[in-house]
């Protein structure tokens, strides 16, 4: 498994794989259309997104970073291929975003959740994500019931 920054030939890839996690679970909001629909200029403000490929170059997991229009940093999507959960895939994609953010000197960074995203809540404190109240005004999505910032 390596881990690679944002390439436009993975971009279909990261949209269907937080398409296929998000209508599983829940049901696509309009700010995950507006989120996807929108990658680029995310990235070319400073964001990032890294993929884990494996040994073939296929995509097992991705995770974006990207500046929210309040000042703070988001972990704004996070996927994994279903056939790799388990594999380490996530968690490297989490790291290298964590990696990202460090690196650019931010001070920290957040992610929205739902509880009943069980693996990735876990992941979170895991990664030493503590809990913060959820601000509906901050995070419109429906599903949104917790919320996790990292300082960094």
């Amino acid at each position: 498994m390596k881990i690679v920054p944002y390439d436009p030939r993975y971009k279909n890839d990261f949209i269907e794989l937080n398409r296929a996690w998000i209508s599983e679970m829940f049901v696509m909001e309009p700010e995950d259309e507006r989120e996807l629909g929108n990658i680029e200029p995310y990235v070319e403000k400073g964001g990032q997104i890294f993929f884990a490929l494996d040994e073939q170059d296929q995509v097992m997991a991705c995770c974006m970073l990207a500046p929210r229009e309040d000042g703070d940093w988001e972990i704004m999507k996070f996927a994994a291929r279903g056939m790799y959960t388990g594999t380490g895939a996530g968690s490297a994609c989490l790291q290298a975003c964590m990696d990202y953010a460090k690196k650019l000197g931010l001070p920290k960074i957040i992610i929205v959740s739902n509880r009943r995203c069980t693996h990735a809540v876990r992941l979170y404190r895991k990664f030493g994500f503590a809990e913060i109240p959820v601000d509906k005004q901050r995070f419109p999505f429906d599903r949104a019931d917790i919320a996790f910032e990292l300082m960094l």
